[in-house]
């Protein structure tokens, strides 16, 4: 059965200021580069040899892709599929900044009550684009192991599709979760264990 692997990228500038990125392209920290290396040794350590690794093309999930990828020696690919949900025009801004420019909205988004920030992407929208993304990497490694580096938003909704539990707490950086393959759907997830040196996990968005 095949494998996939997905893992948030690392800790990037906008993280460290709890900014809401979406489509924003923001490099890696230093710590996020840190930790990117830090997974790629792990990775390698316990054998793990993906026939590729796919990233978002957004810079903070691409780098901590190339950095992997490097690391496991694997191919590196980008697709635009794998990007973070859009934020629309939330983007840039801090949770405090959102609910002074648009009181209430923040709430009423996250009850679900409103599906995409203004702007922004629904769900439904990330999911068609993702899965498509999903189905060119898995025609393209076969029946060989995937790794695919993308963000915590999109890792987070792909995981409870898949059967995860909901999350009270977002996805940390270079957390992510194994995936079987059914029907070229992700099924059966898995939590990776915890990276040793992140030592905090980031804001939700």
């Amino acid at each position: 059965m095949p494998q996939v692997l997905i893992i948030r990228h690392g800790e990037s500038l906008w993280n460290a200021e709890h900014r809401w990125q979406g489509w924003k392209d923001i490099a890696l920290n230093d710590q996020g580069e840190a930790q990117a290396a830090a997974r790629a040794r792990e990775l390698a350590h316990d054998g793990f040899k993906p026939r590729a690794v796919y990233a978002s093309d957004l810079k903070r999930a691409a780098r901590t892709g190339e950095i992997i990828s490097a690391h496991l020696e694997a191919p590196f690919v980008t697709d635009r599929g794998f990007r973070e949900r859009c934020g629309g025009d939330w983007e840039g801004h801090t949770s405090d900044e959102i609910n002074e420019k648009w009181p209430g909205l923040l709430d009423r988004w996250r009850a679900g009550e409103i599906h995409s920030p203004p702007n922004g992407e629904t769900i439904e929208d990330v999911f068609v684009r993702f899965d498509a993304a999903l189905l060119r990497a898995l025609a393209h490694v076969g029946t060989g192991m995937l790794l695919i580096t993308t963000h915590g938003g999109v890792l987070w909704q792909v995981a409870e599709r898949a059967g995860a539990p909901k999350r009270k707490l977002p996805v940390e950086n270079l957390g992510g979760y194994w995936f079987d393959v059914v029907d070229g759907a992700l099924c059966n997830p898995v939590q990776l264990d915890t990276l040793r040196v992140d030592a905090e996990p980031p804001d939700l968005e």
